[in-house]
């Protein structure tokens, strides 16, 4: 299918065209194997051959991203289109960008083909093979043990279900590498640090620093039945977490044996969602809702492989999609004043669901708040990545260019951003809801501890609270908005301890 119909199809045409770096991303990404040298020759520092890799590229072989394989029918109906609107007087200038996007967009599927196409390149050079040969799929194994592992149990002969087969096979509880390589992505989001690291490759699993803890951990993954919430709540019940941070820099290189999670600065995706904390009170209530998106995904559809597909049709569907495009952006434009009602969208205050009507008359009574042209939402709402400039661009957030791109790196922008930027004046904003929430208050102290308690969750301490006063004393009511500015450029809010 195409990203309109199914999501998950976005992940194969990410890499349209090219599934050797979609399947090194997939190994690394799934079971934390690093092979992308064995496309070219064998793996130089891990026990990987060419072959080895092109048997598994193998399985995507009767896979194709390209719509009834047709390169050429895109092409043909931009050049009627264009013909269509030059003859009705129109510009088509303006026009053409919009509806060659539209028109490209459903040019590109994930479709099954009945043959396997892949052949070792032409450059082949070991002598397990010739160069142009067809390439049988096989899993890869990394013990002998595990040739009776039911995770290689064959699914199904047929080249037609070999991405079928390839995907039990990968997720598989028995895999060797799966359950492990999620178990140490979670670990290290607790803890600051991997069991083994880097978590992008784990060939070795002995190898790592903790080989133990590292298997136990890969045994309760599958004991919790992949349950990603409760192995959490194993990871943060644990005396290791709870313990005190670390605040001493772990030596590249060096073991750290995990007495307690490591301090580190907020991800740029927790940083902006703790602002939205603030600024929204109940961020997940302003996201567009499903059933406009879902419309908006089916305005995009348009089966180009029909012969019988004029260009009126198009021209027709790309008005409504454009339409469609208008209802969505209908949703944004809510000020801060807007925010802070008890009003749910996409569900009501009991947790039951919408209907799909409710849901779009929803839309139409809350709209998005934003701020300096910025949405805001939580980031997982966001476009990622997000522009540049933007918060979550100048705080590290990946670029999606490679593997876990995101950086927790400071820089000066990002003290910039913090100082005077527009995620600090919608704080200090008197119309924003953490300002509202403190002149609910009416005593300078009770104020002063509102703040406290939004911005860091916890009430100031007597020294805390003297300095306070004396920069109301000072300042007045902008004492206030001083105060919020001081505490979110704090490393006790940045920072995860």
């Amino acid at each position: 299918g195409d990203e309109g119909d199914k999501g998950a199809a976005g992940y194969l045409l990410r890499d349209g065209g090219m599934p050797l770096d979609n399947l090194a991303n997939t190994l690394t990404v799934f079971l934390g194997t690093d092979v992308a040298c064995a496309q070219c020759h064998d793996h130089p520092f891990a026990d990987w051959t060419q072959m080895q890799f092109y048997e598994l590229a193998s399985y995507f072989g009767a896979s194709t991203t390209r719509v009834g394989g047709n390169y050429g029918r895109g092409s043909d109906l931009m050049t009627n289109i264009d013909e269509m609107v030059t003859g009705a007087g129109q510009d088509i200038t303006r026009l053409r960008n919009g509806i060659r996007n539209f028109v490209q967009a459903n040019s590109y599927a994930v479709e099954d083909m009945e043959t396997n196409k892949l052949t070792l390149p032409h450059d082949y050079k070991y002598p397990d093979g010739k160069p142009g040969d067809p390439v049988k799929p096989k899993f890869v194994m990394w013990t002998a043990a595990d040739k009776s592992n039911p995770a290689y149990k064959k699914v199904s002969g047929k080249d037609e279900n070999l991405r079928v087969a390839f995907a039990s096979w990968l997720t598989h509880p028995e895999n060797p590498r799966f359950a492990m390589t999620i178990a140490n992505r979670l670990w290290k989001r607790a803890f600051g640090s991997g069991v083994a690291e880097p978590v992008t490759n784990i060939d070795e699993p002995d190898a790592s620093f903790n080989p133990e803890l590292l298997k136990f951990l890969a045994v309760a993954m599958k004991k919790l039945n992949f349950d990603l919430k409760e192995f959490q709540r194993m990871i943060l019940y644990s005396n290791a977490y709870q313990a005190e941070a670390t605040t001493e820099p772990i030596p590249m290189g060096a073991p750290y044996f995990f007495q307690g999670p490591q301090l580190r600065r907020m991800t740029a995706e927790q940083a902006w969602d703790s602002y939205m904390t603030l600024v929204l009170g109940k961020p997940e209530q302003y996201q567009v809702p499903y059933g406009l998106t879902e419309l908006y995904g089916r305005s995009i559809d348009l089966n180009i492989t029909n012969d019988k597909l004029s260009a009126q049709t198009v021209l027709m569907k790309y008005d409504a999609y454009r339409k469609m495009g208008d209802k969505l952006r209908a949703t944004m434009g809510g000020g801060l004043d807007s925010v802070g009602g008890d009003m749910m969208m996409g569900g009501d205050k009991s947790g039951s669901k919408q209907t799909k009507d409710e849901d779009l008359a929803m839309s139409e009574e809350l709209k998005i708040p934003t701020y300096n042209g910025m949405q805001l939402m939580r980031a997982s709402e966001l476009p990622q990545p997000e522009r540049g400039g933007h918060f979550l661009a100048e705080f590290g957030q990946s670029p999606r260019l490679l593997i876990d791109g995101g950086s927790k790196e400071g820089s000066v922008p990002q003290v910039l951003t913090m100082m005077n930027g527009p995620a600090q004046s919608m704080l200090t904003d008197r119309s924003s809801l953490l300002f509202r929430t403190m002149e609910k208050v009416t005593n300078p102290s009770d104020k002063v501890e509102a703040l406290f308690l939004s911005v860091m969750n916890r009430k100031p301490t007597l020294q805390e609270k003297d300095l306070a006063k004396r920069e109301l004393a000072s300042s007045g009511e902008d004492g206030y908005a001083n105060i919020i500015w001081a505490l979110i450029n704090t490393r006790e809010f940045i920072f995860v301890q």
